[in-house]
């Protein structure tokens, strides 16, 4: 072989080591190692806020009863919560665009957290449609977005995997959550087991720290 083509050769090499060492990082980074802990994070997020969702039908009656007010009125705090939770999808979306998932997610938590705490002191169902309904719904909206969203920096050929089992916290929540509601409210009542909730909600602030933004 002449000069010319041992420094080729040795070029060729070298550009295929680079590719190979790109490619390792590129595993690293994508389908696996921290994303599984986002992915459970995230699953432990929706199975909060889908658990608070589905399983309003439990706390509905104790409510109903402790505020003398009708089925019609009351079933409006458990539509609200839902409908703000997915109505502040674009804005939450935005805030993650900006912001990054991490902290839309924390904040979100924050002020589920305290509207939840709060409706545990309400005494008429004005106080309870504001905090209940709209600021727990709005805050656990900007848990819920930032919850899927985050999957999504972690995983390239696994991503409907990740989300896949990410989005079934719901049902995981709703499972779980409803029995757990029954039973505070009966050692606890609806007051009581609202403050319990609360601090489920602030947890999510915890599962938001573990969606480190991926180092691409």
């Amino acid at each position: 072989m002449s000069e010319r083509e041992v420094l080729i050769f040795l070029k060729d090499e070298e550009d295929a080591k680079k590719s190979d060492e790109s490619r390792d990082e590129s595993e690293e980074l994508y389908d696996g190692g921290w994303g599984w802990y986002v992915v459970a994070a995230s699953f432990l997020c929706n199975m909060v806020g889908g658990g608070l969702a589905y399983s309003f039908g439990v706390i509905m009656e104790p409510m109903r009863a402790d505020l003398d007010t009708g089925v019609g009125s009351i079933s409006l705090v458990g539509g609200l919560f839902s409908g703000v939770t997915m109505l502040t999808g674009p804005l939450a979306a935005e805030c993650v665009n900006r912001f990054g998932s991490r902290k839309t997610c924390i904040v979100g938590s924050i002020i589920s957290s305290v509207a939840m705490f709060a409706s545990s002191y309400c005494t008429s169902l004005v106080s309870l449609l504001i905090t209940y309904g709209i600021l727990a719904g709005f805050g656990l909206g900007f848990v819920y977005v930032p919850s899927v969203v985050a999957v999504g920096d972690y995983f390239r050929e696994k991503l409907s995997l990740a989300t896949g089992i990410c989005v079934c916290g719901s049902g995981a929540g709703t499972f779980v959550l409803a029995p757990f509601t029954s039973f505070l409210i009966r050692h606890f009542g609806w007051r009581g087991c609202n403050r319990v909730m609360a601090l489920f909600c602030l947890a999510c602030a915890l599962f938001g720290l573990v969606m480190v933004p991926n180092k691409k």
